[in-house]
């Protein structure tokens, strides 16, 4: 008979507003150095600016600060209302002083901190912000034809179920997410609208460093389709039979989270292109050759959608270049000293044959288009790589015409670097339709 496998219920972060506050801790605390201890209370909570973090408010009685705070290396702030009690190192960062003996003591934690055990540890749950709103859920077929929907997690809406080798991940949306969602469209800034799930397909132990390999991949992927940098929040743990055995208050996130800023995702939410990917992606992930370029070049693709279109545009030329090599290497289709000795455009447009993508037609740019003639390029690959050359050899590549490279330039140059940047990483994905 088979036993029944609890699903883990976690703490649900419900935010009623944007860059509402997350309380994880409100009472009474002692701060300790080697000298002395203040009584008084604390909050601790999750705040947003300048990225998602843990930080507290002391607030206590006395006529004069008795902590140090020019030698704070012993600093500890201890939990009275927690069982049992927990000491956490500390940085006090501002003082503030109310009258009547009141004051405030403003700070974050020197290093992470676990409340509870992470053994032995079945499954871990997360937060996330700012990701796209959907309400479906992915299917799969058995091994009989049959269609179902992969079996999801809790009664939440909407659920996309992840596989990779003995690996599990639901992303799944939160209630409020829709609203939140519209919400952030016009006032930016950070709301909490997915939780996720991680665990073992065949429900074995794992463990928490592990555990936290897995985190940084997927959130790395999620930044990528989001085109945002996703950082994991309110990071806990689960035993076999769904018992919460953690929960981990961090300070600095594995990676720091980004505002709102656009709508953006190359996978629509209402498909399963978001799922379809991921397989891929792991596989380069967990391929030595290729994780540092893959997190390299999905930084360098973020923040080219974050930036002035001048750094957009170096940041994707340099990722492509990036990948060229690493891929034409990795498959011995020329030697490093033939890779030097081709034009960047050429590196690319190489790459570009082998992953099978067509050239961008320079037709459906008009301003570019006209620059092109002008200056006999070919292609959109010589073109952009004009571009490039212009605003970092402005000297050296200088136009016949004035203002060049122009800001209409520009967009459509990145939008055409954007283009094959996406085509390659979701090629390198085995993604289906490139």
């Amino acid at each position: 008979m088979d036993t029944i496998r609890w699903q883990p219920v976690p703490k649900i972060i419900h935010q009623k507003q944007l860059n509402q506050h997350i309380i994880l801790y409100r009472g009474s605390a002692d701060l300790i150095n080697d000298k002395s201890t203040i009584r008084g209370k604390v909050i601790i909570k999750i705040s947003w600016h300048p990225y998602p973090n843990v930080n507290f408010q002391f607030v206590y009685h006395s006529q004069e600060v008795k902590i140090d705070l020019d030698n704070q290396d012993n600093l500890e702030l201890k939990l009275i209302d927690i069982i049992p009690q927990s000491r956490i190192k500390v940085y006090i960062n501002s003082y503030q002083g109310w009258g009547n003996g009141k004051n405030q003591l403003s700070g974050c934690f020197i290093e992470p901190f676990i409340q509870g055990t992470t053994d032995p540890l079945f499954s871990v749950v997360f937060h996330i912000t700012n990701f796209q709103f959907f309400d479906t859920s992915n299917l799969d077929e058995d091994d009989d034809g049959n269609i179902n929907i992969l079996e999801g997690w809790l009664n939440f809406p909407g659920q996309f179920v992840f596989k990779y080798e003995n690996w599990r991940f639901v992303l799944s949306t939160l209630d409020n997410c829709f609203e939140l969602q519209k919400s952030l469209q016009t006032e930016g800034g950070y709301g909490v609208t997915h939780i996720c799930l991680i665990e073992k397909l065949d429900h074995t132990q794992l463990n928490f460093n592990e555990a936290y390999e897995q985190i940084k991949a997927f959130v790395y992927y999620l930044s990528f389709a989001r085109g945002l940098w996703i950082s994991p929040i309110l990071v806990s743990g689960f035993d076999k039979d769904g018992d919460l055995l953690f929960e981990e208050w961090r300070t600095n996130p594995i990676i720091a989270g980004s505002s709102f800023k656009y709508d953006y995702s190359w996978a629509d939410p209402d498909s399963t292109e978001l799922v379809l990917a991921f397989p891929g992606f792991m596989k380069k992930w967990n391929d030595e050759i290729w994780q540092g370029v893959i997190q390299n070049v999905i930084q360098w693709h973020i923040e080219s959608l974050i930036n002035q279109r001048n750094t957009s545009i170096i940041l994707i030329q340099s990722s492509l270049e990036k990948l060229a090599w690493t891929f034409l290497k990795s498959n011995e289709c020329l030697s490093a000293d033939g890779f030097k000795s081709m034009k960047a455009a050429d590196q690319i447009r190489l790459l570009l044959k082998f992953l099978d993508i067509d050239i961008e037609l320079l037709d459906e740019y008009s301003e570019i288009s006209k620059k092109a003639k002008e200056m006999n390029w070919h292609d959109s690959l010589q073109a952009i790589s004009e571009v490039r050359n212009a605003i970092v050899h402005p000297q050296v590549k200088k136009s016949k015409a004035s203002h060049f490279p122009s800001e209409e330039i520009l967009s459509e140059a990145f939008t055409i670097y954007h283009h094959y940047l996406e085509k390659c990483l979701l090629k390198l994905f085995d993604y289906p339709p490139y």
